[in-house]
């Protein structure tokens, strides 16, 4: 199948290799300032674990394109498909405006993108217009696929789907996306018919039934240590519950990124244009920030209130683990309230260096360094931010070498009490450890 992809950000470059890859023909178009010149020698936006392999060996073998001339990418589909951040919605209507005009046959369009709930049904409209105007006799169907990928795993997210959401009536386009989606979905059925709306409103009720439970699980830790509970043992009552289950159940330091909070804020935005004050999900969102600070005022509290002068390590600066990505990340409230308070920080991150560097500029107070442990050199405590793999089992002899003081606040619970107590720490994690 000829398929055209709009877009060349994560998702867009994520599904344009891998339908590539099934054996598509697929032309892969950018939306913003990527440049056509700089992916064909496979330099990508993002830093996603196998993308880079990915689109290097489809763009090879011949299967994958790319192409900055619209007109060419409506020329060449059979499926056209829509993978722009949500922040894009000027371009996808520039783009649907280009179909609308250069179109000669009947045209299938795949929204993947987080737009709000009705735009595949304007879009349609505003195709079918364009086809009238032009007098043309072609069929025009938008459907609404939403994305559930995430950084970090965005690859496998897209090849193994727990369930993919088709939203549209038009039974010809869903047999087609259905084909489509064939090699991802051929253990068992996972796809899910429902109308446009439905499928654009499950994006966004997925993404706010998640962050509930980031905030709730994050807020009975933040209780559980002041009755002397350690919060992983209710985590696994909680997660062995089948109704449950243990997804998005980890207490941490807050989540972050580009789009998660984003989508729940436009949610509450589209509850506010129809009169609903979504109450619980700005609070959710509230909570969140207020949990980006949790570590500060731990740190807080145990430096008595003053850390003028003091060395903070910080391992951790992506706002998850296999991503370079900083925005909104907890390390960046973090790291801006101990300079507000006259601290100093020296941070190490895998990925994240350059991102972070990049946010923070020409600001004063922040080291960055190319080695975990140089991140410890004579601290007076360590903040851990991110849970990467490499920090789960350090050295803890050499941290303690290193460190002016063997105190370490960790935002992502990857230790044991017992085991940093053993090696003669002070340590204190979200509703473990010690309480202060």
């Amino acid at each position: 199948m000829k398929v055209s992809v709009f877009g060349c950000e994560l998702s867009g470059l994520v599904t344009a290799g891998l339908l590539a890859h099934t054996g598509n023909e697929v032309m892969s178009l950018p939306v913003g300032n990527l440049k056509v010149e700089d992916l064909q020698q496979g330099i990508l936006p993002r830093e996603e674990p196998g993308l880079d392999q990915l689109i290097k060996s489809q763009y090879q073998e011949g299967r994958l394109s790319f192409e900055s001339d619209w007109q060419a990418g409506i020329m060449h589909g059979d499926v056209y498909i829509l993978s722009m951040p949500s922040w894009r919605a000027d371009r996808a209507e520039k783009v649907i405006e280009e179909i609308g005009k250069t179109a000669r046959k009947d045209v299938v369009v795949v929204n993947q993108s987080t737009f709000p709930v009705g735009t595949a049904d304007r879009f349609q409209a505003s195709i079918k217009l364009a086809f009238a105007e032009r007098g043309l006799v072609a069929k025009a169907a938008v459907v609404s696929m939403p994305e559930f990928i995430s950084e970090g795993s965005a690859i496998n997210d897209f090849s193994k789907p727990s369930r993919v959401i088709l939203g549209g009536s038009d039974k010809e386009a869903i047999r087609l996306l259905r084909d489509l989606m064939r090699p991802f979905n051929h253990v068992t059925d996972q796809v899910k018919i429902m109308s446009t709306r439905a499928a654009e409103y499950t994006k966004y009720a997925v993404n706010a039934l998640l962050a509930t439970r980031i905030s709730l699980v994050n807020e009975l830790a933040n209780n559980a240590e002041h009755y002397n509970i350690d919060i992983e043992e209710v985590r696994q009552g909680l997660g062995s519950d089948s109704r449950i289950g243990f997804s998005y159940l980890f207490p941490g330091c807050g989540f972050g990124g580009p789009n998660f909070a984003a989508d729940v804020e436009a949610l509450v935005g589209s509850f506010q244009s129809k009169g609903y004050d979504a109450d619980l999900l700005k609070v959710v969102l509230q909570n969140n920030e207020i949990q980006k600070e949790v570590l500060f005022r731990k740190a807080w509290r145990f430096f008595k209130n003053d850390l003028r002068g003091l060395k903070i390590g910080i391992w951790g600066l992506s706002f998850k683990p296999n991503t370079a990505t900083v925005d909104n990340a907890p390390s960046v409230k973090t790291i801006e309230a101990l300079i507000a308070q006259g601290a100093e920080v020296v941070a190490y991150d895998p990925k994240a260096g350059p991102a972070f560097s990049e946010y923070w500029g020409d600001r004063f107070g922040v080291t960055l360094v190319d080695d975990m442990y140089d991140a410890l050199e004579d601290v007076d405590a360590l903040m851990v931010l991110t849970e990467w793999r490499r920090f789960w089992s350090p050295d803890y002899d050499r941290m303690t070498e290193v460190m002016k003081r063997p105190v370490v606040f960790d935002g992502r619970n990857i230790y044991e009490h017992s085991v940093m107590a053993a090696h003669g720490f002070r340590y204190f994690a979200i509703g473990r450890g010690e309480v202060i």
